[in-house]
Order: C-alpha cells, then structure tokens, then sequence
C-alpha cells in the first residue's frame, strides 16, 4: 500500500507512518559513503551506551559492503535514543541510491517481548482462576495497561529519533552531492 507522503518539512505524516526512505545523490557511490562514514562516530560494542556521545550526528559505522547502521548518539542527560537507521548505498547509473529504513533498536525490541511475554504469562495464570472469581479479571486487564503505557513513550521517542536521523541523513548526503528523494 502506498502512503500519502507529506513534505518531510512539515513533520506530519510522513514522520508517523513512513519507515523507508530513498534518496539519489549526484555522486559517486563511494563519495556518498565516505560522507556518510565522515558523520559517524563508532559507537560501543553493545550499541547503546549511555554515554556514547559526540560531536558527529551518528553513532554507528558502514561496512564494507555500503551497508550502514546509524542512530543518534546519546549523552548522560538526554532521553534514549531507540531508532536505528539501516540502509545501503547503490549504484544507479551516474548517481547513487540511498535506500534506507527505521527499526527499533534490538534492546527496544528485546524489552518488548519480555513485556509481552509478562502480560501473557500472566493472563494464563489468571484466566483459568477466574472462572469461580471473575473479579480476577481485572489483574490481565491491568497488567494490559502497564504493558501499553510501558510502549507508548518508546514509539514517541521513536518517532522523534526518525524526524532527526532524517534530517541528518540529507545533511551528510548533501555533502556528496545534490538529492532528491524517491
């Protein structure tokens, strides 16, 4: 299904529902990875440090195959940083492609299958008891809320990182050559 796409100035809807992007520099490959490589620090063997901070918009590095893993770095007092950036540049004829997309960070993710999986041992504890004291219902839904209210910061934090990992992308892409986007 294609999304309406609104300007990536403008912050809407592009910044909630778009998880891809897709650039073409005018340059060489090599140029748009060696600008790419120039805004990122490497970043610590677990990948989310809390103290991983720098004075380059990245964290993260490209490997050998023009593949690269970005996020933005954090520092102790600024909130967590949860989206990855990942993505790979191509050649296109005269010019190279820069294929990308959002994910969550893999502790993000890690954390929300333990959350999940909370709620659902729970409930399977609770459920069967609740057929001679229904008022144990109320313990899933519970739970159900927490679980949700636990995500909910995580997905607006998220949605934060990608508006500026964007931002920060076209910023170094533009140091290799003039983009567009699509």
């Amino acid at each position: 299904m294609d999304w309406p796409r609104a300007s990536a100035r403008a912050g809407g809807l592009e910044d909630f529902v778009a998880s891809g992007l897709r650039y073409s520099v005018l340059a060489t490959p090599e140029r748009v990875v060696d600008s790419i490589a120039a805004s990122a620090e490497p970043g610590s063997i677990g990948g989310f440090w809390i103290a991983d901070s720098g004075a380059r918009p990245f964290v993260g590095g490209i490997s050998k195959n023009q593949s690269f893993t970005l996020r933005r770095a954090r520092g102790l007092l600024t909130t967590p940083r949860v989206a990855v950036l990942r993505g790979r540049v191509e050649p296109n004829g005269t010019t190279a492609a820069v294929v990308a997309s959002f994910e969550l960070h893999p502790v993000v993710r890690f954390t929300r299958i333990v959350w999940v999986s909370v709620f659902c041992a729970m409930s399977l504890l609770v459920l069967p008891a609740a057929t001679s004291q229904p008022e144990l219902l109320w313990v899933p839904v519970i739970i159900g809320v927490v679980v949700l209210l636990m995500m909910i910061p995580f997905e607006l934090l998220a949605r934060a990182d990608r508006a500026q990992l964007r931002s920060d992308l076209e910023d170094a892409l533009r140091r290799a050559g003039s983009i567009s986007v699509g």
